[in-house]
């Protein structure tokens, strides 16, 4: 056991000393800090003050919508000064789509806006030409053109549009923190994406970290410094002391950026959504997902010479670890379903995907929690078995990487 200490102790302070390690969990934290305090300041900074006018050629061949068009434009002027158009009435029978496009790829106009002649009755499509793909310039217009229909078509129905928008007027809704009573800031995005946000922590604390195990092996057996290592330590002890120590770099990982979007979040006065429960969750399934995975990682590093022959050779598991991240969404949005309960007992996912049915979800069944924590222990028991017959053999052999057949062989007979 003072063997495996050993091991573990340098294998941390060997990989803590790293630049990666310092990038990670020091000036990788800053740089988020910075980015949340600074997020207002530099969209501000980004953002263009102050625009020449746009202009916009506008044929309407309907003959009905351009004078409520100009309404709305001289609304918009009104309102931010900053970002005008002025659009110019072009007749109809003088206008030619060709030369409205070329006057738009030559500078002259920002954008030409063609109205058919049955956009009322059939809500017939328009046509929008304009040279930037630009989001908010696009927006307004369109959301300026709709306001012209409706407003037509408002005025024929005899209906007054004040007292329809009146009766449409939403209704605010107040997000209240369940656990103090209190109102939380924060829109539906942070609830979506924060699921998401628990989940690739887990994810960077398990695959950041035992990459490092993989690579650490591999050059140490190419080094021969493991022929050392063996003269002191049993192959097992080996294993079992850079396992450890590896777990710990990585509880330290998850624990530096648990920590950052603890701070972050109450910073931001969404706390409600980095609870103690789920961080709780995170640390539950990063333990065995990280012994998983780490097991596999050392006893494919064992039997490799290269980086290069270990990274084909774990392809498969790489696939198989994507899949959580491909259907984060459908996971999030139906926790509970079919799919997502199945996903939850493929033991090298079971922790990502659990993490974001139990962020999404708090009220998760309790027996699946406990089902999945020992269907991921067995595997894990199971990797660590199969880890330590192949290591054993393959940390001292080189030459040609062996093949699945081998390694089965190895498993019998080591």
């Amino acid at each position: 056991m003072d063997k495996i200490f050993t091991v573990a102790v340098r294998e941390f302070i060997e990989t803590v000393k790293t630049k990666a390690f310092l990038i990670s969990t020091v000036f990788m934290p800053i740089l988020l800090v910075v980015a949340i305090a600074g997020t207002g300041w530099v969209g501000q900074l980004a953002e263009e003050k102050s625009v020449p006018p746009r202009r916009v050629a506008l044929v309407d061949q309907s003959g009905m919508v351009a004078t409520e068009f100009m309404k709305e434009v001289l609304k918009n002027n009104e309102e931010d000064p900053t970002k005008q158009f002025k659009v110019t009435a072009v007749p109809p029978e003088a206008a030619d789509e060709e030369d409205l496009a070329e006057d738009v790829r030559g500078g002259a106009l920002y954008a030409y806006l063609l109205i058919p002649p049955n956009v009322i009755d059939e809500s017939a499509p328009c046509s929008l030409g304009r040279k930037d793909s630009q989001f908010e310039p696009g927006r307004r217009l369109q959301t300026m053109l709709n306001e012209a229909v409706r407003a037509v078509r408002f005025a024929q129905a005899g209906i007054d549009r004040r007292a329809v928008d009146d009766l449409m007027a939403s209704v605010p809704i107040r997000t209240i923190d369940v656990q103090t009573g209190e109102e939380a800031s924060g829109g539906e995005a942070a609830r979506l994406l924060t699921p998401f946000g628990f989940m690739l922590l887990l994810f960077m604390g398990i695959f950041g970290i035992s990459q490092g195990l993989l690579t650490s092996v591999i050059e140490e057996k190419s080094s021969r410094v493991v022929e050392v290592l063996l003269s002191a330590v049993s192959p097992t002890q080996l294993m079992a002391g850079k396992i450890v120590g590896m777990a710990a770099v990585g509880a330290v990982l998850l624990g530096v950026w648990g920590t950052v979007g603890y701070f972050g979040a109450q910073s931001q006065g969404v706390s409600y959504l980095v609870t103690g429960y789920r961080l709780l969750h995170v640390a539950l399934y990063f333990v065995p997902g990280f012994l998983l995975i780490a097991s596999i990682l050392a006893g494919v590093g064992s039997a490799c010479n290269t980086l290069k022959e270990a990274q084909s050779m774990i392809f498969p598991l790489s696939l198989v670890t994507f899949i959580p991240m491909i259907f984060w969404f459908q996971i999030s949005q139906n926790p509970a379903s079919l799919f997502s309960i199945v996903l939850s007992y493929i033991p090298p996912i079971t922790p990502f995907v659990m993490v974001l049915r139990i962020c999404v979800d708090p009220e998760t069944p309790l027996w699946q929690v406990i089902s999945t924590l020992v269907v991921l222990w067995l595997a894990v028991l199971a990797a660590i078995w199969a880890a330590g017959r192949v290591f054993r053999v393959g940390v001292l052999m080189y030459g040609k990487p062996p093949s699945l057949r081998e390694l089965l062989r190895w498993l019998r007979y080591s």
